[in-house]
């Protein structure tokens, strides 16, 4: 992490300095030719202009190149989280029994961090379309066999309301609690908690 912040200031540092070498060229390139008469210097002038010139263009070349990285690297990550966002809204939509039971243990075990299997086609529904995310940044997915931590993306809390979830808002009553014990996926109820504390 530390290189990536260090080699971030150095690239900043690099496109600070083209930039002043690009104005300092380009000012020499249109200073009028009275006015270098008037200072003595239009033998240096047209002596360097060539040199001058090359470095306006070397520098102003780079300054575009940065502008067009940045403004491409801009547009794909907006492009990217437009999608994401499309994809779980889509997702939270049509969000079948399994996966509406994976997100409500969230709210029966009372955390914002479970232990979940990759290998669970929920979970990994989940996870695809943006409404379950990593829980902790330096973890890696790999493979599919894995259990991970996983927490609710902040994006999509909102909208997972208790009608969404399929949870009846207030005290649960026995036969509503006994349907939510049993609609609990198998590698959850491990985790079991009394849904009528």
């Amino acid at each position: 992490m530390m290189q990536l912040i260090q080699r971030v200031k150095d690239q900043q540092g690099i496109t600070q300095a083209m930039a002043w070498m690009c104005i300092a060229s380009a000012t020499l390139l249109i200073v009028p030719v009275s006015l270098l008469k008037m200072s003595g210097t239009t033998q240096w002038s047209q002596l360097y202009a060539p040199y001058v010139w090359i470095l306006a263009l070397l520098t102003g070349s780079y300054l575009i190149t940065r502008l067009v990285t940045f403004l491409f690297t801009y547009f794909v990550a907006e492009l990217k989280k437009r999608q994401l966002l499309s994809s779980r809204n889509k997702m939270i939509r049509q969000l079948d029994f399994e996966e509406k039971a994976v997100l409500r243990e969230f709210i029966i075990q009372r955390k914002n961090v479970l232990p979940l299997p990759m290998n669970e086609l929920a979970v990994s529904n989940l996870l695809q379309s943006g409404v379950l995310v990593p829980a902790f940044e330096t973890q890696e997915i790999k493979g599919s066999g894995r259990i991970i931590k996983l927490s609710i993306a902040i994006d999509a809390r909102e909208q997972l309301t208790h009608k969404v979830l399929g949870l009846p808002v207030g005290k649960l009553t026995e036969q509503e609690a006994t349907i939510l014990k049993a609609a609990r996926p198998d590698y959850a109820r491990t985790n079991y908690i009394a849904l009528r504390d």
